[in-house]
């Protein structure tokens, strides 16, 4: 029983360890994450698009709006409110992901298409944004 709790306490440290290394990534390495992000937003957004306008996938419409509003809530999360200096665009980038979220929410609770196009333009403009600021990382 013992050996058991000293394996749990061991893999419980040797997983702290991998989050905090994996906290140590590189600007650049933060960049592509992001970029890969946004481009799945753009990618995905264009799928479900194209897809609202077929009545019969409402199942994979629903499960394309779900993927967005993943990829959108781990955009929100990597937000930093903590800096001073990073505080009012957070705020900013909150309320665009906030939209993309809801839009999401609504087309797989109650099948509206209504906000994709605004998503749609959210999601290339910062996509498009992204990908110009790479130089000067």
């Amino acid at each position: 029983m013992e050996n058991q709790i000293k394996t749990e306490k061991t893999k419980t440290v040797l997983k702290t360890d991998q989050i905090k290394e994996n906290e140590k990534l590189s600007s650049k390495e933060k960049y592509n994450i992001i970029l890969k992000l946004y481009k799945g937003l753009v990618d995905n957004l264009e799928d479900l698009s194209t897809n609202s306008k077929d009545k019969n996938g409402t199942t994979k419409a629903s499960q394309l709006a779900y993927k967005i509003d993943r990829i959108a809530s781990g955009l929100h999360y990597m937000l930093d409110f903590e800096n001073e200096k990073t505080k009012k665009i957070s705020e900013n980038f909150r309320e665009l992901y906030r939209h993309i979220r809801f839009a999401m929410k609504m087309v797989y609770e109650k099948q509206e298409y209504k906000f994709i196009d605004s998503s749609k333009e959210i999601a290339k403009t910062l996509y498009d944004s992204w990908v110009k600021i790479k130089p000067s990382i």
